[in-house]
């Protein structure tokens, strides 16, 4: 389960700021995940690491969260109307990024979905790829580029 470590404090690092916490969530996971191993068969033993830290989160956010007063605006509770074909546009478009996304080299689309979709920093999708942040950066700029080119060509129809 070891080698799961970097990437799985990565992954809880992108999601809290305090990287005390953050390794705290980390060794509680292992401990966890370990006492688990010793009572019963696991098969997926990155899956329950992940399970088990994002529990350990939404623990640590319900144990922090305090409510002292709550506030009513009336505005952030009326609904916000939305068209039909607002709705059908912005799904076509995610469909086309999708399929645009698809037709990138391997590396190029790695770059991209774990810096622009998942949230990691370029340093952090460096060492994950284990390739040199330049290198990061010239995927990340090559993906983008490509990708407005070929949504601008399904968008303009030609």
């Amino acid at each position: 389960m070891i080698q799961y470590y970097k990437e799985l404090l990565f992954f809880i690092k992108s999601r809290i700021p305090n990287k005390d916490y953050a390794q705290d969530i980390v060794q509680e996971s292992y401990m966890k995940a370990i006492a688990l191993q010793n009572s019963q068969e696991i098969l997926n033993k990155r899956a329950l690491l992940y399970k088990i830290a994002k529990n350990l989160m939404i623990d640590k956010a319900r144990k922090n969260f305090n409510l002292q007063e709550v506030l009513y605006e009336e505005n952030a509770y009326i609904a916000k109307t939305v068209e039909p074909e607002e709705v059908l546009l912005e799904q076509d478009r995610q469909k086309t990024l999708m399929r645009a996304l698809q037709t990138l080299p391997q590396k190029r689309k790695e770059a991209f979905v774990l810096h622009v979709l998942e949230g990691y920093s370029r340093d952090e999708v460096s060492q994950m790829m284990g390739i040199s942040i330049e290198a990061v950066e010239k995927h990340l700029s090559r993906a983008s580029i490509e990708l407005k080119e070929k949504i601008k060509r399904k968008e303009g129809g030609f």
